[in-house]
């Protein structure tokens, strides 16, 4: 059987897929990022983050396929309180950098 649209939600959409011959089940998600990450790249040169009072600072829009990703890769939700290390680490490495909303480092 190929593949059956199970839900969208948060810009993600969802595939089941099913193999007849073993009975195994896949799920596939698949988001479209790229209007995020030209706004991260706008939000980036256009000020410093800060909020007016500089109490607040913009940092990341992280697409939540990308939140999922992470999950998966590195067994833990970066944006789970107590993971704010992991979240450090990554939007400071160059492989993630396209998600920052702010120059500098997090």
């Amino acid at each position: 059987m190929g593949a059956r649209p199970l839900d969208a939600h948060g810009g993600m959409v969802e595939f089941l897929h099913e193999d007849p011959a073993t009975g195994r089940f896949a799920i596939e998600s698949r988001a479209e990022v790229g209007a995020v990450l030209e706004r991260n790249r706008a939000l980036r040169g256009a000020n410093d983050g800060y909020s007016p009072s500089r109490e607040l600072r913009r940092v990341a829009s992280i697409p939540p396929i990308v939140q999922l990703l992470w999950i998966e890769r590195y067994g833990a939700d970066p944006l789970a309180p107590g993971n704010e290390a992991l979240l450090r680490r990554l939007l400071n490495s160059s492989e993630w950098s396209h998600l920052r909303t702010s120059e500098g480092r997090f």
